[in-house]
């Protein structure tokens, strides 16, 4: 963990893979120095159908879910998705400017009890 998620419109391919956001969300967030390395993954995909807005071609949104072990106080949390959200704010912030976009990023915590996992990934 954490497993880091973006979905974003597919009106926005060719102007966001030059960005390289999934990069340098998974250099953010390994940089912070409190997540196992081996754990980390960071994966982006386009959604073909969405509809934004006044539902213009030109409006788009970049939805970034971030799924976090439990246990972690408050503030780390806090630390976290300020990291993180800033992180895609720089990356992002001139394609913001040129085009109506809708940014969130949400931090969510697995359920422990209701989660499996398997594989043959080194675990440090």
């Amino acid at each position: 963990m954490p497993h880091i998620a973006i979905d974003y419109t597919a009106n926005l391919t060719n102007d966001l893979l030059p960005l390289e956001l999934p990069e340098k969300l998974h250099e953010a967030a390994k940089g912070l120095g409190v997540f196992p390395s081996n754990g980390l993954r960071t994966f982006a995909r386009a959604i073909d159908q969405f509809h934004v807005g006044a539902n213009t071609r030109d409006e788009a949104f970049i939805n970034i879910q971030i799924r976090i072990a439990p246990g972690r106080p408050e503030e780390l949390r806090q630390r976290i998705v300020d990291t993180l959200f800033a992180t895609a704010e720089q990356t992002l912030a001139e394609l913001i400017e040129k085009r109506p976009i809708g940014l969130q990023l949400e931090i969510t915590e697995l359920d422990r009890s209701l989660t499996r996992m398997a594989g043959s990934l080194p675990t440090a």
